[in-house]
């Protein structure tokens, strides 16, 4: 079976994170968030994965070329224009020549649930499309889907405002198509979540929920981000190799990217240090989030921050909580 991966945007919510890096290459624990999704497919028994890369997505086309990852064969698709959704999943079933039934996952999301029993529910309800659905205490932010006794999909809500939502099941990016679907997206750069779905329930065609336990995330932001990665590490740190770390530091629930340094007397709580990143001597980074190279001052204090690549916060700088740092922006 085939899986097409929608990897074609541009990570204007994640900056100033993508400024430098394609959404796919942030780092989860140390290793790029593509990785997780590679080896979900795999362990679902995927035999391709079509990489639908959009425009300026060149790092992501070289970071995993044509060929084999394990078990899986990469096909990367670069598209020439703008093609949303829709457009991408029309272009990656006609150029990888995808002919039978085939899954869709959103490039900027973590999951890892068994797939087996929504495939198999898909194939008994003879479904035309299967929707992987997450509950969630607040929906709000997200697509919520509707359904009947039965675990059909009969409506969508679009981030419907808090408190109004009429379930708690969201869309979570994962999709099952019958092959003929295909040829009912619209024509052009169009979204199948506000085209082709809604007007499948709209018809009565079978378009079947199927809501999972396991975990799911949604990357998209610097604080989902964030999120998820303190969901993943608790209370232990994940240390890639090259950290220099002094043993007068206070350091967890964090992930230290290779070659990054906490000098003497540093606090680092629940964050996200990229590589190379310097936290000089007495610093606190709390809850924050430092792409690659950047650099901490003396006694500076970061919580909430998110800084972009070689950012330079300076010696005894106190930064606001939800302060964003451009990649090479100073703070003094």
């Amino acid at each position: 079976m085939d899986a097409i991966l929608l990897v074609g945007g541009q990570g204007t919510r994640l900056r100033p994170l993508t400024s430098h890096r394609h959404k796919s290459l942030v780092p989860l624990l140390n290793r790029p968030a593509i990785e997780y999704l590679f080896e979900w497919l795999e362990r679902s028994g995927f035999d391709r994965v079509v990489l639908a890369l959009g425009q300026a997505n060149e790092d992501l086309a070289t970071a995993y070329p044509a060929g084999q990852r394990g078990r899986l064969e990469i096909i990367p698709i670069l598209e020439r224009e703008r093609l949303e959704s829709g457009g991408a999943i029309r272009n990656a079933v006609k150029t990888a020549g995808i002919a039978g039934r085939f899954a869709v996952l959103n490039g900027d999301v973590y999951v890892d649930f068994d797939f087996a029993p929504a495939l198999a529910a898909h194939i008994e309800r003879e479904a035309d499309l299967t929707m992987a659905l997450k509950a969630l205490p607040d929906p709000s932010q997200f697509g919520v889907a509707v359904t009947d006794g039965t675990g059909l999909i009969t409506g969508f809500v679009e981030k419907p405002p808090p408190g109004t939502a009429p379930s708690n099941l969201v869309n979570a990016g994962v999709w099952i198509f019958e092959p003929g679907l295909v040829d009912e997206i619209p024509s052009g750069a169009v979204r199948v979540e506000e085209t082709l779905f809604p007007s499948l329930v709209a018809r009565r065609r079978t378009v079947l929920g199927h809501q999972f336990s396991g975990t799911w995330a949604d990357l998209g932001t610097p604080a989902r981000y964030l999120q998820v990665s303190k969901e993943l590490l608790g209370t232990r740190n994940e240390i890639a190799p090259g950290v220099k770390l002094s043993a007068t530091g206070s350091l967890s629930g964090s992930a230290i990217g290779m070659s990054s340094q906490l000098q003497m007397g540093t606090t680092v709580q629940n964050s996200i240090l990229w590589e190379n990143v310097t936290v000089s001597a007495g610093a606190q980074v709390i809850d924050s989030i430092l792409a690659d190279n950047v650099f901490v001052g003396t006694g500076a204090v970061l919580q909430g921050v998110v800084a972009g690549r070689g950012a330079q916060i300076g010696a005894g700088v106190v930064l606001p909580p939800g302060t964003s740092v451009e990649a090479g922006g100073r703070y003094d």
